[in-house]
């Protein structure tokens, strides 16, 4: 599908149950996929064939009858540059539609869907989770999903307490993927989906934003022959950042405790934080949900500061072909040459692949609390 890009080839995977590679039948029809991943919602895609009619059977079009590009398909993308595959996507169909022909072009079915949380979010349900903390009840839900291919990743939150059932019972009166994500955002968590790292399998980290190992290749700006990436754009929003306040009733003590939040939790990206702003910086009042001692309490204030933070949002749009690598959400990536305020390291918050012969364009959202690098020198 990527002929014209050197060394990049792309296989996809289609069936009711189990997938294969598609059939030439399909691909000599595909026109284009997109894939659009984050860290946060669910991810979803949308494959483009064009639908040309049977030879000799009037009104019959061959790609509309394909079991594997019908509503319950399971689909799996793997993009290849050289000689490393990266599983884009796993998911599962959920719609198709069919536009007609307005004139020379072909008619054309576009086939939608999202990841493997499409499973998880389709049955709500009443549980009661007795004794557990988020990370011990994230775990415990992902375990049904291991038939398929789901490998569960938990890292439970530093603030977690695991409640008394006498005094606290959880309770999930959600779909499973609606109670993961709530339990996440609770305590400055993500609950998402990671394809790969092979065909069938995925990982579900449910846990902090890594912002912590190894940054993916540097996105590189106004640097002659080097420069990757268009369409580059900067926003700092610093008056989205906020400090919470306000007071609790510890459950052990009975006395009325003020919680604050203080110094944030995560490893710095930027030199300079958002909350330094003192003139435009907001004051949140803490809320909880439930019933917390103290020392619970000011976590939870914390991870509500520390989900406002990411005020610096960066936009782009990648050419593949000088880029050279698959650039994934869920890490690091350097940026050079934007400047000192802009430079230095981000979090891929998200990705969309957009995938036609040959071109392959990535279009994606950086962000980081603030400006300024923390790093000497981005390595390309």
């Amino acid at each position: 599908m990527l002929e014209q890009l050197l060394g990049a080839h792309m296989t996809l995977m289609i069936g009711q149950g189990v997938p294969r590679p598609a059939g030439l039948n399909v691909m000599e029809h595909f026109v284009s996929a997109e894939i659009a991943v984050s860290d946060r919602e669910q991810s979803g895609f949308e494959l483009v064939f064009d639908a040309i009619r049977a030879g000799g059977i009037a009104g019959v079009f061959p790609i509309m009858a394909e079991p594997g590009l019908k509503a319950g398909a399971r689909v799996v993308i793997v993009a290849q540059l050289g000689i490393r595959p990266t599983v884009l996507m796993d998911g599962i169909i959920e719609q198709a539609e069919f536009k007609p022909s307005e004139g020379e072009g072909p008619a054309r079915l576009h086939v939608r869907g999202k990841d493997l949380t499409f499973a998880m979010d389709r049955k709500e349900v009443e549980v009661a989770h007795p004794a557990q903390g988020p990370g011990e009840i994230a775990a415990l839900v992902l375990l049904k999903y291991a038939g398929l291919g789901v490998i569960p990743m938990v890292i439970p939150p530093k603030s977690a307490e695991r409640p008394n059932p006498i005094e606290r019972v959880p309770m999930q009166r959600a779909t499973d993927f609606a109670y993961l994500k709530e339990l996440a955002e609770a305590h400055d968590s993500i609950f998402t989906l990671i394809p790969g790292p092979a065909p069938l399998v995925s990982t579900a980290y449910w846990g902090p934003p890594p912002r912590l190992g190894v940054p993916q290749p540097a996105i590189t700006t106004d640097m002659g022959p080097e420069t990757n990436v268009t369409n580059l754009s900067f926003e700092n929003a610093s008056g989205e950042a906020a400090e919470v306040q306000g007071q609790v009733q510890d459950r052990q003590t009975g006395q009325s405790v003020p919680v604050r939040s203080i110094v944030p939790l995560r490893p710095p990206l930027a030199a300079v934080s958002a909350l330094a702003n003192r003139s435009v910086i907001r004051q949140n009042l803490f809320r909880t949900n439930g019933a917390p001692t103290a020392a619970q309490a000011l976590g939870e204030a914390q991870a509500q500061s520390d989900a406002t933070l990411d005020t610096l949002k960066v936009t782009g749009d990648l050419d593949t072909s000088r880029y050279g690598a698959v650039l994934t959400p869920r890490g690091l990536v350097g940026l050079r040459g934007a400047g000192l305020d802009h430079d230095g390291l981000y979090y891929v918050q998200s990705v969309i692949q957009k995938i036609s012969s040959g071109s392959w364009v990535q279009s994606f959202t950086l962000n980081r609390e603030g400006i300024g690098t923390t790093v000497p020198v981005v390595l390309p």
